[in-house]
């Protein structure tokens, strides 16, 4: 169900120079290759701090899906990026590209913010990729600490080249289980999406990395009580249970803007 209209719409102009500004960056080089549907699938994490300057930047077997995830920095696809057809998640392709030879080496945030500009205009120049945002009132929920506060202790941030790992969750009606390694309440928020189908918000001020690694099962029910595979309101309950009593947590559900990415128009890339 669609809360509340678009407020708000722009386009996402990909690789256009705008009047007084330097042209967004671009790669020099890019190679992009079908993966045979019979082929093992493979996903492997995609590097984005070179080791020299005008290094290989990426090199992955990946999704369509990913790419326009990471360019666009996109928190919640399950929920804020729509309109794309379906071999868009379900067609790997293997991606290489290098940037210019003169490219600088910068540091790691400022380097990620370059390449995903330098990805939006390979999406917009091989996969035809048009979109635009629409920002919409709709339901949300806020991770907040609880009176008590939070019950794990802060691991420490992780030693190079150990990286910050995604919060793992696997729930239902009948049981749970989320793991962190090295992870973060923004990592935590950002998994949760997946089962509550809508925006999440770290709320609980935390920034510190987490180890945790926390199970639960429903209470039995009486013999005949219908069972359900699904994550329901019951799922949810346990959920926000576990979140209290086990890490100090709570779920509170609130409104806000949420941001959407539309996709207007994608083609398969011809492979070179």
């Amino acid at each position: 169900m669609r809360v509340g209209h678009a407020i708000s719409s722009a386009v996402l102009l990909c690789g256009a120079a705008v009047l007084g500004q330097s042209p967004a960056p671009e790669f020099e080089v890019v190679s992009i290759k079908p993966v045979p549907p019979n082929a093992p699938m493979t996903l492997r994490e995609v590097d984005f701090t070179p080791v020299l300057p005008g290094g290989q930047y990426i090199n992955s077997t990946t999704l369509p899906l990913f790419l326009i995830v990471f360019a666009y920095d996109v928190k919640n696809p399950t929920t804020e990026l729509t309109g794309y057809p379906a071999w868009v998640k379900e067609q790997s392709f293997s991606v290489a590209a290098k940037p210019a030879s003169g490219f600088p080496l910068l540091p790691p945030k400022e380097n990620v913010e370059q390449v995903r500009l330098m990805m939006r205009a390979m999406l917009a120049d091989r996969f035809h990729l048009r979109l635009h945002t629409e920002t919409r009132q709709e339901p949300i929920f806020h991770l907040e600490l609880t009176k008590g506060g939070f019950k794990f202790k802060d691991a420490g941030p992780p030693v190079p080249p150990e990286k910050p790992q995604p919060v793992g969750a696997a729930m239902d009606d009948e049981s749970g289980r989320i793991i962190g390694k090295k992870s973060t309440m923004a990592g935590l928020a950002s998994c949760l999406v997946i089962f509550l189908k809508r925006p999440v918000v770290d709320a609980t001020g935390l920034q510190g990395y987490y180890d945790f690694d926390v199970k639960w099962r429903a209470p039995e029910q009486p013999e005949g009580t219908p069972r359900f595979r699904g994550f329901s309101s019951v799922g949810f309950g346990q959920l926000n249970s576990v979140l209290q009593d086990k890490f100090g947590l709570q779920l509170k559900k609130s409104t806000g803007d949420v941001k959407h990415w539309v996709i207007d128009h994608i083609e398969t890339p011809t492979a070179n």
